[in-house]
């Protein structure tokens, strides 16, 4: 606050008597432009400080100050700043223009009037009491200061004094301004001149998302696919629980606008979408969209920030570790009816969709049609403690994380652990990589204005995931079986409704009341995850969003233009039976064919899984399959 009163004091009075030396050491920090922080440094910056003095008056020193100080959105000096905030000369200013860029000097971005006009006006109105207590100031303000900011609002947060440009990627932006404060904590990035940041976006890609997403948002909730839905008034529900987890670590910008305290009340947040794309062979981030709209109110990044219940699309990591256990193979066969468990709260149930149930079924078929039956019978035969082995692997190789986020209970096979879409995309990325999870990275490298490399990427753990650089988490036998396995959910998801013709692999998750929509998927070159939803879970997109009619139709939608903009052929294909076995087996019994099966198809095993009985059924007078059918 000193800094401020010696600023505005100056100005104002045009004499350079207060804060001179607070000033000066400013300007010492502005002249010298080094990120270093150490001693080092300080001793450098004193000396330059001491040099300042001694070689000019204070007023050139203020001078000098008040032309090369930052002030955000690319104004250097009071005049640049004045001419972009105020259309103004610094002469013309009145005494509350003065104070918002007074205001700015120690933090132009957190207190942007026009990126957060709450915390700026916050910050303004603290200045302003000072000063009133202080004598400094005797008139309130307020009134010029509501007609100041109402003109702020009108402006782009993107605009910058080389003109109105929007920021394309506006959540890759956010996460590399916090990365380079991470690696600059005490210091203001801004104020350097500029870095050249090189990522591994998709460019063209990438600065479309934002357009792509809002139209495709428009038009589901134009269509009826999702219409918002309260849901439930209980404060305390676990989803409630979830959401005020992750808002606690959200910057101070976003936490104004969230009360956390009263998520039973109407919340006006839009449908929102994270959508991340991960290069399975390299963890490259391919694309990353946080969310609706990027504004002072929605700057959660919740491709990484946000943690879900996957639903089913967590099914193909439970049925990987039972093929990979041998405790199941592709043409396994399983029983699908009611099941009803009992235990000390009570009875609970797993339903299948429409509680349609099909008797006696192959593990692909409920993969395929997503049978909750299925999964709980393969999470039961697995057991809680192998299951906790293959989600270390998969999602929590860090013990204090997986102790943490991991719940062991069969509901986990429905998708009721909470994982995030990076999460879920870097999981299916092991399928289209024999196997292997690399670590996901976003920035290259990056350099100063001078060109001088100050971060280049070697083994980084850049989205804090306590993850090793790759971890191998089941068999490239395994790998290639699931991709064959997750061609039938795929085509039967909707991807394919929007005049995608590549290839794909994945699966669909819907969660309980429809508060979450996932489809996350894989096809040469790319693993992606996308998730539609609200941030208050009081809120489901309707009855009619399910996976396959909201989320997996843009994830079609998404990688169909990445396709035409990467010049990516969509006839290729990927390469079965590669490591797999690849062994003709009857459709009906999952054995090896006996002379009267009608339906034989090819199936993948890994090694020692193989068939070797074969089909004893009279596929004439099928009375068995008839029986279930009618009973089921």
């Amino acid at each position: 606050m000193s800094l401020l009163r010696a600023i505005f004091v100056n100005i104002t009075s045009f004499r350079f008597k207060q804060g001179a030396s607070t000033i000066t050491q400013q300007l010492a920090r502005i002249l010298l432009d080094d990120r270093e922080k150490s001693l080092v440094r300080k001793i450098k910056e004193a000396q330059l400080a001491f040099a300042l003095e001694y070689s000019y008056e204070k007023k050139q020193i203020f001078l000098y100050y008040l032309n090369n100080v930052y002030l955000g959105h690319g104004a250097f000096g009071f005049a640049s700043a004045a001419e972009f905030y105020f259309k103004k000369t610094p002469s013309e200013l009145n005494t509350e223009e003065m104070i918002v860029l007074a205001s700015l000097a120690s933090a132009p971005n957190r207190f942007s009037p026009l990126k957060n006009p709450d915390l700026s006006r916050q910050r303004v109105n603290a200045i302003i009491h000072s000063f009133r207590e202080d004598q400094i100031l005797k008139e309130n303000p307020k009134a010029k200061l509501d007609e100041i900011y109402l003109s702020f609002h009108m402006r782009s947060p993107g605009e910058t004094v080389f003109g109105n440009r929007k920021d394309h990627s506006p959540y890759v932006t956010e996460h590399v301004r916090k990365f380079l404060n991470s690696l600059y904590p005490d210091s203001n990035i801004y104020e350097t001149g500029g870095f050249s940041i090189y990522t591994t976006v998709s460019e063209p890609v990438q600065a479309e998302l934002p357009k792509i997403v809002k139209n495709y948002v428009d038009n589901v909730q134009k269509n009826g696919l999702v219409r918002k839905t309260r849901l439930t008034d209980n404060k305390n529900s676990s989803e409630t629980a979830v959401f005020r987890r992750y808002i606690q670590d959200l910057s101070p910008a976003l936490e104004l606008f969230i009360d956390t305290d009263s998520f039973g009340g109407q919340n006006e947040s839009g449908l929102q979408v994270a959508l991340v794309a991960v290069d399975p062979s390299t963890g490259e981030i391919l694309l990353m969209h946080g969310g609706s709209e990027f504004k002072a109110d929605n700057q959660l990044d919740r491709t990484t920030a946000m943690k879900r219940q996957t639903g089913s699309s967590i099914k193909p990591i439970l049925y990987s570790a039972a093929i990979e256990t041998g405790l199941i193979n592709a043409s396994s066969r399983i029983l699908d009816a009611p099941l009803i468990y009992r235990n000390q709260t009570g009875n609970w149930m797993p339903e299948n969709i429409g509680n349609q149930y099909d008797g006696d079924i192959s593990v692909r078929l409920a993969l395929a049609k997503s049978k909750n039956t299925a999964a709980v019978q393969i999470a039961e035969k697995l057991g809680i403690s192998k299951i906790q082995d293959f989600f270390q692997k998969y999602f929590f190789p860090d013990l204090k994380v997986l102790s943490s986020r991991f719940r062991g209970d069969l509901s986990l096979a429905l998708g009721s652990l909470e994982i995030s879409p990076l999460e879920m995309a870097l999981a299916y990325s092991a399928f289209a990589n024999d196997g292997v999870i690399k670590r996901p990275y976003l920035i290259q490298k990056i350099t100063d204005r001078s060109g001088k490399i100050v971060f280049e990427r070697k083994s980084t753990d850049e989205f804090g995931l306590k993850v090793p650089e790759e971890r191998k988490v089941v068999s490239s036998q395994v790998a290639e079986i699931m991709i064959d396995l997750l061609h039938g959910s795929a085509n039967s998801a909707g991807v394919r409704s929007t005049g995608y013709r590549g290839e794909v692999a994945g699966k669909t998750g819907t969660t309980n009341d429809n508060r979450d929509n996932w489809f996350v998927g894989v096809k040469p070159g790319m693993s992606m995850a996308i998730w539609l939803g609200y941030d208050d879970p009081s809120y489901g997109l309707g009855s009619s969003a399910l996976g396959g009619t909201v989320a997996a139709p843009l994830w079609g939608t998404v990688a169909k233009i990445f396709e035409a903009a990467e010049g990516s052929d969509e006839r290729r294909k990927y390469s079965i039976s590669e490591h797999a076995i690849s062994t003709t087996v009857c459709e009906e019994s999952g054995k090896l064919p006996g002379p009267s099966c009608k339906h034989p198809r090819k199936e993948l095993f890994k090694n020692g899984t193989v068939p070797s009985e074969v089909c004893p059924l009279n596929h004439g007078t099928d009375v068995k399959r008839e029986v279930l059918r009618n009973v089921f």
